[in-house]
């Protein structure tokens, strides 16, 4: 077990330092998009490219229906922690630290992205009822680049009087010591690179997503030997731990950006990565594999906690379906508290009471 939590420790940690170096590439070789664009996008792969990976690993690794549904839990695991876990405990941390006592929520983009991300869950739960194949992998990824059009024409002025970041700067002051650079991961100043440029930013993006890839294979190891010595099915230890740790790095940024009084940024990265996890991480993966090896068969029961066999009585235990629903209604209830309610020690709570809720739900199931 400790060697368990050790790996953990270690993919989180790289996942969390290689994100700087990634984004620093990512904005530098997108430097003359807008802002409106890439949010959805540049940013968003960034935020979620540890989701998609583990579900690209978890699918291809253990294969049919198996593999999805380890990639599926890690999903939707990470989509409930990120809409309950990440604005409170940013939050939380500005509150308990006294420098603010709001935390400002975008009613815009609950609006906008809430609409977008109920839109995939619906899409998602439709396609698991027909079936898990291309038409359901090709209907998620379309939404999204839907979504994507929506929020470009929709933003696309927001930011035209907020001062853009100086990539160089940014760059600059990512020049510390070289073992300090070795420490944190800067791979700019890790690989003796003097200036920006597009090259240097692609090679830094290649050798970031493979040490990502690295520690989604630490996380994907441990999911399996902790499945195999406690008996539990791949979907409930990869919800427990590979959603979880894999939200961890998104939680310090959010975190961070809190801190530094950009709240909008540090909540709409919530809802942005969930729509980008669920219509990518899930649609992409499943579309490569199934052009390659056909539908994937979600009708065989997954073996449940069951700790009140509530799923020998509702949809024929079928957990798949029933987590896709739970993650509507909680993901709904949420919403709404942010939209109508400012966050608050109380609403902070509720919310937390609902996500804790969410897993009694699926537990008991």
């Amino acid at each position: 077990m400790i060697i368990a939590l050790i790996k953990i420790l270690v993919s989180v940690y790289i996942m969390w330092k290689i994100s700087s170096s990634f984004d620093l590439a990512a904005n530098f070789l997108t430097k003359e998009w807008g802002e409106g664009l890439k949010g959805p996008t540049v940013n968003a792969v960034a935020s979620s490219l540890p989701e998609l990976l583990i579900s690209f690993m978890f699918l291809f690794y253990f294969g049919d229906l198996e593999g999805f549904s380890a990639g599926y839990a890690t999903i939707i695991g990470s989509s409930i922690f990120n809409i309950a876990c990440i604005p409170v405990i940013s939050f939380l941390v500005v509150y308990l630290s006294k420098k603010h006592l709001k935390f400002e929520v975008d009613k815009s983009i609950v609006i906008q992205d809430g609409t977008f991300l109920l839109l995939s869950i619906i899409l998602l739960s439709i396609g698991l009822l027909f079936g898990v194949n291309k038409f359901l992998a090709i209907s998620l990824i379309l939404l999204y680049v839907v979504y994507v059009y929506f929020i470009y024409n929709k933003r696309k002025g927001y930011h035209s009087v907020s001062p853009k970041i100086n990539l160089e700067d940014k760059f600059s002051r990512g020049k510390n010591s070289y073992i300090n650079s070795i420490i944190n991961l800067r791979l700019f100043n890790v690989l003796g690179l003097s200036k920006l440029t597009k090259t240097n930013s692609w090679i830094v993006i290649i050798i970031s997503v493979l040490l990502i890839g690295g520690s989604c294979w630490l996380l994907i190891e441990v999911v399996e030997t902790i499945s195999k010595d406690y008996g539990v099915n791949l979907f409930v230890s990869a919800f427990f731990i590979a959603a979880i740790a894999s939200s961890i790095p998104d939680t310090i940024l959010s975190v961070k950006d809190a801190e530094n009084e950009k709240f909008a940024d540090s909540f709409s990265n919530s809802y942005g990565s969930n729509i980008f996890d669920i219509c990518i991480g899930i649609g992409l993966p499943v579309l490569i594999y199934t052009l390659i090896y056909g539908p994937i068969q979600t009708d065989i029961p997954i073996e449940r906690l069951s700790l009140l066999g509530l799923g020998d009585y509702i949809l024929n235990g079928n957990i798949i379906l029933w987590s896709v629903i739970l993650l509507f209604i909680f993901t709904t209830l949420i919403s709404i508290i942010y939209y109508y309610y400012k966050l608050t020690i109380k609403t902070s709570i509720i919310i937390l009471l609902l996500y804790l809720a969410f897993i009694i739900s699926l537990i008991i199931f």
